[in-house]
Order: structure tokens, then C-alpha cells, then sequence
């Protein structure tokens, strides 16, 4: 029997609310169950891959730090490229990710079995 393929979309901040570190923990139980787990951070989640977060004023955890360690987990993550780009942010302002044009987000949309979305 074949994986189950799922893909967790973040598209919020990664701070001021919840919602990036609960898309964290999903995804971390589905992959490791075995879930092929794809996580795509687009919208103002592109954010959570930023480089140099400082997030103690706030008292929360870099969650830069937690999603450098997916392939350790074995989720690929993904950063929405014209997200990033309507941001004002490049590629070398990220953390180690794969960039996603709006095709290729398609393509993944219809490839797995599931889409979990955290706004």
C-alpha cells in the first residue's frame, strides 16, 4: 500500500498567533507516521522561512530553527516564490527550502491526497 501523500499550507505570520507552530506540530505527527508530508508556507507564511528571527521580545521560539529540521523529519518544505516576492524578500533571505512557482503548487495540490490549510 502506497503512502498517503498530505500537504500542510501555512499562510500566516509566524508570529502574533498560533496558527505557524500548530501547522508545525500537524505536520511533524503526519510524518511521523509515515505520511509523505509536503508543507508549503505562502502569503504572509513565508515569513516562518525568513533568516535572523528574533522572537524573545515576544517570549516564543525561533520557529525558523524548528522548520530548518523537516527533512530530518522527512517533510519537504516549500516556499511560494511570488509570496515571497510580493514580500519584498529574495531566496537568500531564507532559510534552506525549495521555492514553488503558482504551476507547481498546482501540480502538488492535485498530487496528494490531502491539503491541510493553517490561516
Amino acid at each position: 500500500m502506497e503512502a498517503k501523500k498530505v500537504m500542510i499550507l501555512i499562510r500566516s505570520a509566524p508570529y502574533g498567533m498560533a496558527t505557524a507552530g500548530e501547522g508545525f506540530r500537524a505536520l511533524i505527527g503526519l510524518a511521523s507516521m509515515g505520511i509523505q508530508t509536503h508543507v508549503v508556507l505562502a502569503d504572509d507564511g513565508v515569513l516562518v522561512a525568513h533568516k535572523g528571527q528574533a522572537p524573545e521580545a515576544l517570549g516564543m521560539h525561533k520557529l525558523e530553527d524548528a522548520y530548518s529540521q523537516l527533512a530530518d523529519f522527512g517533510a519537504r518544505l516549500y516556499v511560494h516564490l511570488p509570496s515571497l516576492t510580493k514580500r519584498g524578500l529574495l531566496k537568500d533571505d531564507c532559510i534552506s527550502v525549495e521555492f514553488i512557482s503558482d504551476e507547481k503548487l498546482r501540480e502538488l495540490i492535485f498530487e496528494v491526497d490531502h491539503v491541510i490549510t493553517f490561516n
